[in-house]
């Protein structure tokens, strides 16, 4: 027997079934992008950790190689067995061979500028099992005139009653690394007033 074409439209049988599947089938679809959103969003975390640990690492490099810096002209020569206890143990990578045919570290020859400046890191240390590079280049020397009145409470470095000094600028290029190749590079600007400590 032959069924009305009208009843089998007004059917329902089955209906609720193909309404759940399509509730799963977007619940599904939520779920999946729900999952690889919170992927996404912990990679971009993790790689934002990254490249901060390698930033840290750079900029620890500007505020560690001025004291260096500082100990060298202050000695007049390369300062040796730097140890910190944060940093542990400084690499001088500058090495070659002096006038006098000793070989040893050029960094204080190229401080004082009696070695040509060059583009590779001069020194290196490890901070947290990454290590930091710094290359020093000496920029300029300047003349610092004035007295007192100029030098108040030490504006300059040289502090009250000064009549003058000499101010050397150094360009350091320090280079931080972190875990997954994170790299990160600063730039800054030491000044080295002669004579005093510290010259920032």
């Amino acid at each position: 027997m032959r069924q009305d074409p009208s009843t089998i439209i007004k059917n329902e049988d089955g209906s609720a079934l193909i309404f759940a599947i399509l509730i799963l089938a977007l619940l599904t679809l939520i779920g999946i992008s729900a999952t690889t959103t919170s992927t996404i969003e912990v990679q971009i975390a993790g790689n934002d950790k990254f490249h901060k640990m390698a930033f840290y690492g750079a900029d620890s490099g500007v505020y560690t190689i001025p004291k260096v810096i500082s100990r060298a002209l202050d000695e007049h020569a390369t300062p040796g067995n730097l140890v910190n206890h944060t940093y542990g143990a400084f690499t001088y990578l500058d090495t070659g061979t002096d006038d006098d045919g000793s070989s040893g570290s050029t960094f204080y020859r190229e401080l004082a500028g009696f070695a040509p400046n060059d583009t590779s890191p001069d020194i290196k240390f490890a901070l947290g099992g990454d290590d930091v590079e710094v290359d020093v280049e000496r920029d300029r020397a300047e003349n610092l005139v004035g007295g007192g009145a100029e030098f108040a409470s030490g504006s300059e470095g040289l502090g009250a009653g000064s009549t003058g000094g000499v101010a050397i600028f150094y360009d350091l290029d320090s280079f931080g690394s972190g875990p997954s190749n994170s790299l990160s590079n600063i730039g800054a600007v030491y000044r080295k007033v002669v004579g005093t400590a510290g010259g920032l």
